[in-house]
């Protein structure tokens, strides 16, 4: 009995110890399960490498940002079926210089004669002085490698020679009104061409512009002229455009030997024609366009603020209005003068940049977000955007915005107002420079007390001789409350 039983006991012992074994021990791998591990990881290792290069270069790029396409991404959009973003009359740049019916060569060949006449110099010499400020070392500097590559260098520079000595002489032209005589452009084709000079993918390297102008007699002119027809295209009263202007014309070369140090520091060289426009639009030098007054450690909260729309519950210019918040135009510092302060927790105030409304204005405010999605960073016009998206609602929000002078409608009716930024509102990025702005407005728009004052306002103040009559109901019952007071407690003698 004591032998059955100790040789049961061995046994479970032998078991217990072979399965304790096999869970201890792992199952070795075969060897196809090994390599394709090992592959696993070593493309792992291989992307973690790859995105590490990317981003090395990208920032090597970023210091001189290159002419740019439309992301497809945005021409996928419903706003842009309807909206080309190819020139109408002068193509410019490498994007469309093999299309014929676009370059309209004859015009652009008019365009650069007169420049070369006045210029003080022979076409071949200008051309060669030209050439010697674009090697390729040059080139790959100011275009993707792909640019290069379909185009041969030595064609590429005489594209921009041509180009650039026809945008100078038609925006001198232009600004100072002689275009159509000089020139044989009809003021359809005028219009058209400033509608071309401010698309994104029909840009020119500024720098181009710059190396001409330092070659005319005449490059100072053409400097101011540059400046000046860039405040004819801001979208903003002229009024708060001039102090600006004069600020750039004051910063050019004064004498004529002196055009050479037209625009030598290099944060006074914006990337193009349209990076111009938006930097005047942004009080910004063109430099600085990349990254507007946005710190690295603000960008989270800016973001995490972006994404927490959901929490405001106002929608329009209405709703401010029921609680007293008021609109007033501020364009100290362009485009960005947008702010809010609420006062006595009762008076709200938000500032907001005037812009006039024309038919041109949808075809520029539409190449500058595509632009700034090409910059991919600080997305101030598409925010400035996104917030009057957010204010208007219908007709009479565009209505209040024209009341308070914030827009000046020369489009048509409010409606068209109204469905324009609508429209363009749908195709907005997600981030938001402004978020920390609407968060005040909704704060304020949560308040009880501003909502009853705001009411009290609407329904009693309406006009001066309601004021008075509640002033003095004030007024009566603050003597009836000192009368009924003395006569409860009589003063002693």
């Amino acid at each position: 009995m004591d032998g059955s039983t100790s040789k049961e006991e061995d046994v479970r012992i032998s078991i217990g110890e072979q399965q304790e074994t096999q869970t201890s021990t792992p199952t070795k791998p075969s060897s196809s399960s090994s390599n394709a591990d090992r592959n696993l990881i070593n493309e792992i290792k291989k992307a973690e490498k790859t995105k590490k290069r990317e981003v090395e270069n990208d920032h090597d790029e970023r210091s001189q940002i290159k002419i740019q396409k439309v992301p497809e991404s945005i021409l996928k959009k419903e706003i842009f079926k309807d909206y080309s973003i190819m020139p109408k009359v002068i193509a410019i740049g490498p994007f469309y210089v093999n299309r014929d019916k676009l370059t309209q060569k004859e015009l652009k060949h008019r365009l650069a004669a007169r420049f070369i006449r006045n210029s003080g110099e022979g076409g071949e010499i200008l051309l060669l002085k030209f050439k010697k400020n674009f090697t390729s070392v040059e080139l790959k500097k100011l275009f993707k490698e792909k640019v290069i590559k379909n185009n041969n260098e030595d064609k590429l520079i005489r594209m921009l020679f041509v180009d650039g000595c026809a945008i100078l002489q038609f925006i001198d032209s232009y600004v100072n009104n002689d275009i159509k005589e000089s020139d044989e452009i009809s003021n359809i084709q005028a219009n058209e061409i400033c509608h071309d000079l401010f698309l994104v993918e029909n840009q020119i390297p500024f720098k181009v512009l710059v190396v001409l102008m330092r070659l005319s007699e005449k490059g100072i002119e053409f400097a101011k002229s540059i400046y000046y027809f860039c405040s004819m295209n801001i979208m903003a009263p002229l009024i708060y455009c001039l102090p600006r202007l004069q600020r750039n014309i004051d910063r050019l070369p004064i004498l004529p030997d002196q055009q050479k140090q037209l625009f030598k520091e290099d944060n006074n060289v914006p990337i193009h024609l349209l990076d111009l426009l938006r930097s005047e639009l942004l009080f910004v030098d063109s430099k600085d366009n990349s990254s507007v007054n946005v710190d690295d450690d603000d960008k989270g909260t800016k973001f995490f603020l972006s994404r927490s729309s959901y929490k405001r519950s106002f929608r329009n210019v209405q709703d401010l209005k029921e609680v007293g918040i008021k609109l007033k135009p501020d364009y100290s510092i362009g485009l960005r003068s947008i702010s809010f302060s609420s006062r006595l927790f009762t008076f709200g105030q938000l500032n907001l940049p005037p812009l006039i409304v024309d038919e041109t204005t949808k075809q520029k405010l539409l190449n500058l977000v595509a632009y700034e999605m090409c910059l991919n960073k600080d997305y101030v016009v598409t925010s400035y955007l996104r917030l009057l998206d957010s204010l208007i609602d219908c007709e009479q929000d565009v209505k209040d915005l024209r009341s308070a002078y914030i827009l000046k409608n020369n489009l048509g009716s409010d409606a068209q107002v109204a469905e324009l930024f609508n429209s363009i509102g749908s195709i907005l990025v997600t981030y938001d420079a402004y978020a920390s702005v609407k968060n005040n407005i909704q704060k304020h728009y949560q308040r009880k007390i501003a909502t009853w004052n705001a009411q009290l306002c609407q329904e009693h103040l309406r006009n001066p001789w309601t004021t008075l009559g509640v002033l003095a109901a004030l007024a009566g019952l603050l003597l009836t409350g000192i009368q009924a007071y003395y006569s409860i407690h009589p003063k002693k003698t």
